[in-house]
């Protein structure tokens, strides 16, 4: 049992120093040029200092200094409100305002934490034997499940946006963070475990999950990069006069509606977003530039002088579809050619999916599968006789 307790003391100790020692490397190497990593190296010295009051009992500290029962290192309302507010600030929909009311919780539970701390040790020893520390736990624990539905969803609202904007997603879509919050609830259950139990292999297991689970969400803090909204940003001056003109016209109609007292407005607005799907389609059949990887909603945009909020819009009411979606229509048809391409026999599926415009095997098989119902394989197989429409 006394190898346990050392490779228990050994694991916490390596989690917080692990911890601390990142987060302050994300805090000085990127705080000042990406605000947003601010609140994830706070979150991270945060999560990391959790183990700290244990690994001081297991050296027999709290026994010399009992003055250090209860210190104010757990941020059950603080930590993940702040990773919340984190994945606000570098997703495409950064233009909305970050829920810092999430913080205040935490600022309430930091504040009576030191309070505490500062009380006298028979209190404070009264305190950790009684159920008060069980209900914090609990009602810390519910906060911090309830943060972590609400980034969930957050992390679906900022995927369909980028549908309709990018036509490739990788390192955009922010699967890892959906990833490590449901890899915190299963960390919150074994947490409560060695909460509710003495059990030292449970203890052992919630140590090893802390140390990759902080040396994880550090490696995606270095590596993550914002996602700029491009219905907002980026798009060049003759694209905004374009648009400008386009609004003026529409505001002529509906002054002529008001005087008139006639409802023409919808109908004209509708053939407006016709001919923006026509003018998109054409420059796409025409230019192939369904084949370029990292195509965007503002590539388009420039090529046909249309704001992309009026592009995405038109895809969206006419197509009832996504930009992402559309472009890989066009990519998939596009394979399809290819497979009954004689010059492009000699190439493999793989080959060909780079060839469309698609990043990887994985998302042209996907793609083709959601389109096709069927498999690129399948396809070339079977059904690549076939010329494709028919």
């Amino acid at each position: 049992m006394t190898e346990t307790f050392n490779v228990i003391s050994l694991m916490d100790t390596l989690g917080l120093v692990q911890g601390l020692l990142l987060g302050i490397l994300l805090l000085v190497i990127h705080g000042r040029k990406r605000r947003a990593v601010i609140f994830l190296g706070l979150f991270i010295i945060l999560f990391s200092l959790e183990p700290l009051e244990n690994i001081f009992n297991e050296l027999g500290i709290l026994k010399k200094m009992p003055h250090l029962i209860l210190m104010p290192v757990s941020f059950h309302f603080l930590a993940f409100p702040l990773f919340y507010i984190y994945l606000q600030k570098i997703s495409v929909l950064e233009n909305e305002k970050p829920s810092y009311w999430t913080l205040l919780p935490g600022f309430v539970e930091l504040l009576i934490g030191c309070i505490v701390f500062f009380l006298p040790i028979h209190i404070k020893t009264w305190i950790k034997d009684s159920n008060a520390m069980l209900i914090y736990f609990l009602l810390g624990m519910a906060y911090s499940l309830i943060i972590q539905f609400i980034a969930l969803k957050w992390i679906d609202r900022h995927r369909k946006e980028l549908l309709n904007q990018y036509s490739f997603l990788q390192h955009r879509s922010l699967m890892w963070s959906t990833y490590f919050i449901y890899a915190c609830i299963g960390f919150s259950i074994l947490f409560l475990l060695t909460f509710l139990t003495d059990n030292h292999l449970i203890y052992l297991c919630y140590s090893m999950v802390n140390v990759v689970l902080i040396y994880w969400i550090s490696y995606q803090g270095f590596a993550q990069q914002n996602v700029v909204s491009l219905l907002d940003n980026g798009f060049k001056e003759h694209v905004v006069i374009a648009q400008k003109s386009t609004d003026k016209n529409l505001e002529k109609v509906k002054t002529e509606e008001r005087r008139h007292g006639t409802n023409t407005l919808g109908s004209v607005e509708e053939e407006a977003l016709k001919k923006v799907l026509d003018d998109l389609h054409y420059h796409i059949v025409s230019s192939k530039c369904f084949t370029k990887e990292d195509l965007t909603i503002i590539d388009v945009s420039e090529e046909i002088a249309v704001h992309p909020r009026k592009i995405s819009q038109a895809i969206n009411s006419l197509l009832h579809t996504n930009f992402n979606n559309y472009i890989n229509s066009f990519r998939v048809e596009y394979a399809k050619e290819l497979f009954i391409d004689v010059k492009a026999k000699q190439l493999s599926i793989e080959g060909i999916g780079i060839e469309s415009g698609f990043h990887s095997k994985s998302t042209f098989y996907a793609a083709f599968r959601k389109i096709e119902g069927t498999t690129p394989a399948q396809y070339r197989e079977h059904d690549s006789t076939i010329p494709p429409g028919k």
